[in-house]
């Protein structure tokens, strides 16, 4: 019954986000994981989750996160995996912004792109340039991750949600 009401919820949340980013404005969702492999369902059959082998965050906080994952630095990934149903192309930004950063830029240790773009799916790649960290680190970084169905509607400042980004050291 719960986890009914957990997906019902994420479906909404992520179905408001959309609209909310073609609109213009931004939102955060609270897009709890399901098992092992943190997703989000919406509109028009639209799936975005992890791809296989990425570590999702356990403590992540679902009430600004809709998901949360760890990034390798020097393993661009693919890292997030976004789908709809057929006859839908979907167009993508992103950009990843150091939690404690007081101007909110994107944190050029970062590289971020999506491929193919426009694509149905379409996958996010991350590239951390930065130091290799000792042990995993909390969500120290926020990737805010729009997903469109027209050109227009990922640019500027929009976003669909937000996703707690951590990093891990790289074998």
């Amino acid at each position: 019954m719960r986890f009914s009401i957990l997906c019902a919820s994420a479906a909404l949340a992520l179905g408001l986000a959309l609209s909310a980013c073609s609109s213009g404005a931004g939102s955060s969702s609270a897009v709890p994981s399901s098992g092992a492999q943190a997703s989000a369902t919406g509109a028009h059959g639209l799936v975005t989750h992890l791809m296989p082998g990425v570590k999702p965050m356990i403590s992540c906080d679902y009430s600004v996160y809709a998901f949360c994952f760890y990034v390798t630095p020097g393993d661009a990934g693919p890292y997030v995996e976004t789908s709809a149903g057929s006859g839908y192309e979907l167009y993508n930004d992103g950009w990843i912004v150091k939690n404690k950063s007081k101007s909110g830029k994107t944190d050029k240790k970062f590289d971020t792109y999506f491929y193919p773009d426009p694509g149905n799916p379409t996958y996010q790649y991350i590239d951390y340039k930065g130091k290799n960290p000792k042990k995993p680190t909390a969500v120290k970084f926020t990737d805010y991750y729009c997903i469109g169905f027209s050109a227009s509607s990922c640019t500027g400042s929009n976003y669909t949600f937000k996703l707690g980004v951590a990093l891990t050291p790289a074998t």
